[in-house]
Formats: C-alpha cells, sequence, structure tokens
C-alpha cells in the first residue's frame, strides 16, 4: 500500500496501514508516520515491535473489550505506552469469548435466543459507537496531547471500531467522504486468514448465522454511513456530536488540522 510497505518497514501485522497521505483541509495532506492503525498485538514477532518502535509508535491505544484482552494482551514495540478504552462500551460487560469461533458458532446453534441477541448486538455496534464515543475522545485528547508521538491504535480485527476511529480523525482533519470511505473499506481487503475456516464453520451452521459471521467478518458502506448519519441523529449535527461527544473545541479541532497536517 505505500512505499514503506514495499519496502519492508511496515512490520506483517494484518489490516496495518498508515492514515497519512490524504488529502485533507485546505489542500493540505495527512502526515504520513504519525497515526497507524490494525489489529491486536498479541501475536506480534519480535520484528513486528522492532518495526512498530522504528516507525516511532509511542502510543498503543486498544479498543478492545476486557474479555478480548483477558488472555491476549498487546505485545509493545520499545518505550510505548499502553491505553484501553473500549470503542464499544457494553462489549465490556459481554461474558463470552468472542474471539473463539468454533465455541462461539457452536453457542449459537444451541440457543435461538443467543442467536437473537447477537443479530440484535452486531446490529447495535455502530450506532453506540456514536453514541457513547468515550474512547474516540480519549484518543483524539491523547493526539492533542502528543501531537508528534506517533500511535497505533486497533481493536482485534482492526476493521469496525478501529475504522470508525480512523474516520472521526480523518473527518477532523478535513479528509472529504470518499476518501474517508476508501481507508475504511480497505480492510475488506485484507482479511484475517481465520476468517475462511469461521465462515466455513458458519456456512455449515445454516443460512441464518452464515449471514450473522459474513456480518462480522468484512465491513461494507452502509456500517460507515449508518454511523455517520447516527451520531448526527442523536447529537443534533456532526459539530454538536464533535464539541459535546468528543469534547472538542473548534480550537482543538484547528489544533488537530495544524498537527497532523502538511
Amino acid at each position: 500500500m505505500t512505499t514503506a510497505q514495499e519496502a519492508g518497514a511496515w512490520p506483517d501485522i494484518y489490516n496495518f496501514r498508515d492514515l497519512g497521505g490524504r488529502p485533507g483541509a485546505g489542500g493540505r495532506l495527512v502526515k504520513r508516520g504519525l497515526l497507524f492503525r490494525g489489529t491486536a498485538l498479541h501475536n506480534a514477532t519480535p520484528d513486528d515491535l522492532v518495526k512498530l518502535a522504528d516507525l516511532g509508535v509511542g502510543l498503543v491505544f486498544d479498543l478492545r473489550a476486557l474479555k478480548e484482552v483477558s488472555g491476549r494482551p498487546d505485545k509493545l514495540p520499545a518505550g510505548a505506552t499502553y491505553r484501553r478504552e473500549p470503542g464499544v462500551v457494553s462489549m465490556d460487560e459481554a461474558d463470552r469469548e468472542m474471539l473463539d469461533w468454533p465455541a462461539f458458532i457452536a453457542q449459537l446453534v444451541d440457543s435461538e435466543t443467543e442467536l437473537d441477541k447477537e443479530e440484535s448486538f452486531q446490529g447495535s455496534i455502530y450506532g453506540e459507537m456514536v453514541e457513547r464515543p468515550q474512547a474516540f475522545r480519549a484518543l483524539l485528547g491523547e493526539m492533542l496531547a502528543q501531537p508528534s508521538r506517533a500511535v497505533y491504535v486497533h481493536c482485534s480485527a482492526g476493521k469496525d471500531r478501529t475504522g470508525v476511529a480512523g474516520a472521526i480523525i480523518l473527518t477532523l482533519l478535513g479528509v472529504g467522504p470518499e476518501e474517508v470511505m476508501a481507508d475504511y473499506l480497505l480492510s475488506a481487503e485484507y482479511p484475517s486468514p481465520d476468517n475462511q475456516v469461521a465462515q466455513q464453520m458458519a456456512d455449515q451452521a445454516g443460512p441464518r448465522i452464515a449471514k450473522l459471521i459474513g456480518r462480522m467478518l468484512t465491513v461494507s458502506k452502509p456500517q460507515l454511513d449508518f454511523a455517520f448519519q447516527h451520531a448526527e441523529t442523536v447529537w443534533g449535527s456532526w459539530d454538536t456530536f464533535v464539541s459535546d461527544g468528543l469534547g472538542l473545541t473548534k480550537d482543538d479541532v484547528k489544533a488537530l488540522q495544524e498537527s497532523y497536517l502538511s
């Protein structure tokens, strides 16, 4: 995706990319080398961590829920600070194994009630992210506090929670909707190798479960469109979402643009 990646400077992390390079406010470009996104780092190799350190990553910002982090703590590049804030607050209250696909699909097969609940939950997460945007507020606060420090933001697959985080950041930096959507949809092109196995298991469990798992494994334009539309519905306008939901003043937004655009 970039010269750095082609040259082998990027870690071998699924769905990893730099948010930089896209045109933002005033015709300036989002700076490269400050805002990285991808998947969780519990499986990061020593070489991955060295490359993250070489990229200057000084903050690893984790959007996962407690259950996801339990037993799978991030490995950190040398010198980096770690912070976790759940991108979907209600997921911190979930009492199930979220990343064990065989167990998860078996649970859905055994209980129609659980299947009903999961369908409802999956339909609600994009709305909840903008209704309760505490994690994004915290992330932006970190960016404002130390704008020269490179940030690596992730969830588990680096697509939904991380995707909304990236879309909000790029929008605040004045990147246009088409470019924002283009970055978000890149996640569909870089799936985890586990996805194919999970989908095969789901297909064998029946069409309803197959449809649900298929939705969980990818991203789509309607999902991100809904998040932004819902933010305006819940908060009254995008500007109110920024000021009241994200806690940013006009001067804060200007400061972000001054720091992250070139």
